[in-house]
């Protein structure tokens, strides 16, 4: 187990994945997990669930053997599967405190914690774009394949995929004004204008 994802022996480890753009989190980061070998693979962004709640983590939720079954899939798995390996982008947000919304860790609820899930994918994005040296988080985006981008989430997770899906099928243009009215810049914010979109057009 590395960082709440599961690795089978022989497999590269996962990568740490964190963002200093404006208007995301402290509690904002996301594991990427990348399929030994050369690819690119279809990537799938998962958003664990938990009623939004703060003890809900990305650990607690116990998703790591869920996402193991993409990265090293069983054998009668990847036989039926036209993806093969798929790798994984495991996201951890801030979420909303019960009893006082608005003095949640880390600006949790509406826009910090989309923000974070913005600030999550355009990451690898800007990472597959610059690659780097062997075993850097570089290296793994480098090995993915964008055009083939896959949202997945359990329950407020869920909501958080259907939010980013409906975001991406955006035209450029007014992607970018969206995501700026909800971080108030023009530009849409630092790192944040550039959403990946299932058909490529990040």
């Amino acid at each position: 187990r590395h960082g709440g994802v599961l690795r089978r022996r022989g497999e590269p480890d996962p990568v740490a994945i964190s963002s200093a753009a404006a208007s995301c989190s402290e509690t904002h980061n996301a594991i990427l997990h990348v399929p030994a070998g050369d690819g690119p693979f279809p990537l799938l962004v998962y958003l664990h669930g938990g009623f939004w709640k703060p003890e809900w983590t990305r650990e607690a939720t116990g998703s790591a053997a869920f996402l193991a079954t993409f990265t090293s899939p069983p054998a009668e798995v990847a036989a039926a599967s036209p993806l093969g390996p798929v790798a994984t982008l495991s996201v951890e947000y801030a979420r909303v405190a019960q009893d006082d919304p608005a003095n949640s860790e880390g600006g949790g609820g509406f826009p910090g914690t989309q923000l974070d899930v913005l600030a999550a994918v355009n990451e690898v994005a800007s990472l597959h774009r610059a690659g780097g040296e062997d075993g850097t988080a570089g290296a793994a985006a480098a090995r993915l394949d964008l055009g083939s981008v896959f949202l997945a989430g359990h329950s407020a997770g869920g909501q958080m995929a259907l939010w980013l899906g409906l975001l991406s099928a955006l035209p450029a243009q007014v992607r970018r004004a969206a995501i700026g009215e909800v971080v108030g810049r023009s530009d849409g914010g630092p790192a944040l204008a550039e959403v990946v979109a299932a058909g490529g057009d990040p």
